[in-house]
């Protein structure tokens, strides 16, 4: 897992967001300062919509990982009791060794 998967998938979404909030609040103060409130607040508001839309790609991003991963050890799971099985239906079959011989269809010239 790379740093980048690390802090996307890694770290929660909501803490995800609280950090870009501390860091968008130190913006707005710092733009308030060097533009004036009024236009620091324009600014932040569009500022503020496209971090929301981004913390809402973060977590449904994270969701689909999540049932990813759960799917994918759901459908190992199955793969290791399947494998299970046939190992068990292979030892019955081949439990009797009068069958040895049997031709099993295949041709071995």
């Amino acid at each position: 897992m790379t740093v980048a998967d690390w802090l996307i998938y890694g770290t929660g979404w909501r803490a995800q967001a609280l950090g870009g909030l501390v860091v968008l609040a130190g913006l707005g103060f710092l733009l308030a300062r060097l533009v004036g409130p009024a236009r620091a607040l324009r600014t932040m508001a569009i500022a503020l919509g496209a971090f929301a839309a981004l913390v809402y790609g973060r977590r449904e991003r994270q969701a689909g990982w999540n049932d990813a991963h759960v799917k994918g050890e759901r459908d190992a799971d199955a793969a290791i009791d399947q494998a299970g099985r046939a190992r068990a239906d292979a030892v019955r079959r081949d439990a009797d060794s009068r069958r040895l011989r049997d031709d099993d269809g295949y041709r071995r010239d």
